[in-house]
């Protein structure tokens, strides 16, 4: 495909808003996380230095700063009306840390000194060759000897499902310069040929899978799937590059597509055998048709261990929302229990020692605990004395909690998030979040995660009110008059509670 002119990008962003939003898995302390697994030492998130390339108005850098205030951050993004967006945001919030400057990415200043996490979410497809050349060569420049990058770009072969639809919309849109009337009428021809399709096919779901994340949102289907670029990749030639500028794979940031175990035992095997790394993931990505990635990079020369010790995951931080199917369950009799997250069955297990750290970490979310902790007050409960758990014992239990964060039923974290787990007298939630809640559809908690308020207009309601100032009778009367009802004591209550739940209350 040929490259658009760069000035034209700017065109687009500035004339049609591209919403910022944080993304937990391009956080620095979930790349430092799995660095560390990965027998890495990266740098310590409370203080280091952070580049986003392409930061649109900074919805990744600004609750970042806010939460990490010892560290410093830097977007760069091509279109000025985001910057200007973003950059008023952090006046409006006192940070002294971030900072967002509208730049070319080709002309990045040589000094711009050294980061120790290097961000990109969300670019890498949507800029010519030149740009994401010259990307990877500020990695090569400016990252710190033990730092941590993290590129996300759309994928082959998923790519090629995904051009069917994406190729029908700028078929049908070609002659129209209008962004609102293009992206209504990329809709309208999707609709038109799949109601001329009629029944069940595989084109049909093809065209409808594509356009179910875009429901509503009209900004993202503009840029992100109709856009003049939009550019997919093998994972081997995007290593290809990365590997010229002296950068070697980590990981992947979302592991959910690593997992081999739901494979039958002869696949697992042929699997195995394939000794280059890279190719078992390229193979990975023909097996599930994948079209996006999200990969984590360090500086060549750097040794990996995938093998997780004790001693390594004593340096992370273990959290967990599931809570056991069973609360009253005899951990030593009961045989296989289940352990939710709400309604959801997420883990089962049946050996004594995992039941009881899944417990242990229901009860004490949102408090991390390190894995001593974790194994010691597993242990107590079970009455058992730690010093006799064998070494087999701890190797299933650290493999259980590794593949349940693979899984995404565990949390790991480098940086211990404070929060208030209780609703005080006059309950505080973040000043991030209060400011968020006025306009967005979620807001980010004290632990690096998205809230959804989609669903709740009590809870967008509530917590621009969350400033310590109200007790519960002055936030019940207060809240009363926006929400034009009456608010039940018990609704305000169990509305705290969530939100203590989902660690965004501070006091």
């Amino acid at each position: 495909m040929a490259s658009a002119p760069i000035s034209s990008l700017t065109t687009q962003y500035d004339r049609v808003r591209y919403p910022g939003r944080f993304y937990p898995q391009a956080s620095p302390d979930r790349l430092a996380t799995l660095a560390t697994l990965y027998g890495l030492q990266p740098p310590p998130v409370d203080r280091c230095r952070v580049l986003e390339m392409g930061c649109g108005e900074g919805g990744n850098i600004v609750p970042l700063a806010y939460y990490f205030p010892h560290s410093t951050f830097l977007g760069v993004d091509l279109a000025s009306s985001a910057t200007e967006r973003g950059n008023d945001m952090i006046q409006r919030m006192g940070l002294r840390n971030a900072e967002l400057r509208s730049q070319n990415l080709l002309q990045f200043p040589r000094d711009a000194g050294v980061f120790d996490y290097i961000v990109a979410h969300g670019v890498l497809s949507w800029v010519p060759l030149e740009v994401r050349e010259q990307m990877l060569e500020i990695c090569s420049r400016h990252l710190a000897p033990k730092g941590v990058a993290y590129f996300s770009y759309n994928t082959l072969p998923g790519g090629y499902l995904r051009s069917y639809a994406r190729d029908l919309m700028r078929f049908h849109t070609r002659h129209i310069s209008d962004s609102a009337n293009k992206t209504q009428q990329a809709r309208s021809v999707v609709d038109f040929v799949v109601a001329a399709i009629g029944g069940p096919t595989m084109e049909r779901e093809l065209l409808k899978r594509e356009l179910r994340p875009y429901e509503g949102n009209d900004s993202f289907l503009f840029h992100d799937l109709i856009a003049e670029i939009n550019d997919p990749v093998y994972f081997l030639d995007f290593m290809d590059s990365a590997g010229r500028c002296g950068l070697q794979f980590v990981s992947e940031s979302v592991l959910v597509f690593n997992r081999t175990a739901q494979f039958s035992e002869p696949v697992r095997r042929q699997l195995d055998s394939v000794p280059d790394r890279l190719q078992r993931e390229q193979y990975l990505d023909f097996i599930h048709g994948r079209k996006f990635r999200q990969t984590i990079l360090c500086r060549a020369g750097h040794d990996l261990d995938l093998n997780v010790t004790p001693e390594r995951i004593e340096r992370l931080l273990i959290v967990s929302r599931m809570k056991p199917s069973d609360p009253n369950a005899d951990l030593l009799q009961c045989g296989e229990l289940k352990f939710q997250i709400g309604e959801t069955t997420v883990v089962r297990c049946g050996a004594p020692l995992p039941k009881a750290a899944f417990t242990v970490l229901g009860d004490s979310f949102p408090r991390a605990l390190r894995y001593s902790e974790l194994r010691d007050e597993a242990c107590r409960r079970l009455g058992v004395d730690p010093a006799h758990v064998t070494l087999a014992e701890d190797a299933k239990l650290i493999q259980t909690l590794v593949s349940s964060f693979v899984n995404g039923a565990v949390d790991f974290h480098t940086h211990r998030f404070d929060g208030c787990t209780t609703v005080s007298q006059r309950p505080q939630a973040s000043e991030l979040a209060r400011l968020q809640a006025g306009s967005q559809s979620s807001v980010v908690s004290r632990n690096l995660t998205n809230v959804t308020l989609d669903d709740s207009t009590l809870l967008r309601g509530l917590i621009p009110l969350l400033d310590g100032s109200r007790d519960l009778q002055a936030l019940m009367l207060d809240l009363s008059q926006t929400q034009g009802a009456p608010i039940p004591a018990s609704n305000l209550r169990k509305a705290l509670e969530t939100l203590a739940a989902h660690a965004i209350l501070v006091a």
